[in-house]
């Protein structure tokens, strides 16, 4: 199955993803781009199955109460480390999805523990983490 996402905001325009690449001036992988095209941020829909990754939501760029470029500025303001890391997705317990955009460890997702202040790897690549989120609904 495919993921659907339900309550996206507004979709992006061409010029708004160019504009929000800049903003993180990094190369933003495709998969993300062409997610982002089809649906900015929304919920997955409730289905009482299994949800592997616990996911509450994909957060939206530009656009709705609590942005990707709003998130993003606020996490490198108190945590550094954190800079060139897209915060897309959060889980039910609030921690953040995380898509590393760092030359180390370029595209895959990790997920942001607030509590313990801790980056755990999640998956190897945007396309991984939407595949393993796609079985689940």
């Amino acid at each position: 199955m495919q993921l659907i996402l339900e309550e996206s905001e507004k979709q992006l325009s061409f010029e708004e993803l160019e504009e929000f690449s800049k903003y993180f001036d990094k190369e933003i992988p495709l998969s993300f781009i062409n997610f982002y095209i089809k649906f900015n941020g929304g919920y997955p829909p409730e289905n009482g199955e299994h949800n592997f990754f616990l996911l509450g939501g994909f957060n939206p760029i530009k656009y709705g109460d609590l942005t990707i470029e709003d998130i993003y500025a606020n996490l490198i303001d108190e945590f550094s480390n954190l800079k060139y890391m897209i915060p897309f997705a959060y889980d039910e317990g609030g921690n953040c999805f995380l898509l590393s955009l760092k030359d180390k460890n370029y595209g895959e997702i990790y997920i942001w523990l607030m509590d313990e202040k801790e980056l755990v790897l999640v998956s190897e690549s945007f396309d991984c983490f939407i595949n393993k989120l796609s079985q689940d609904y």
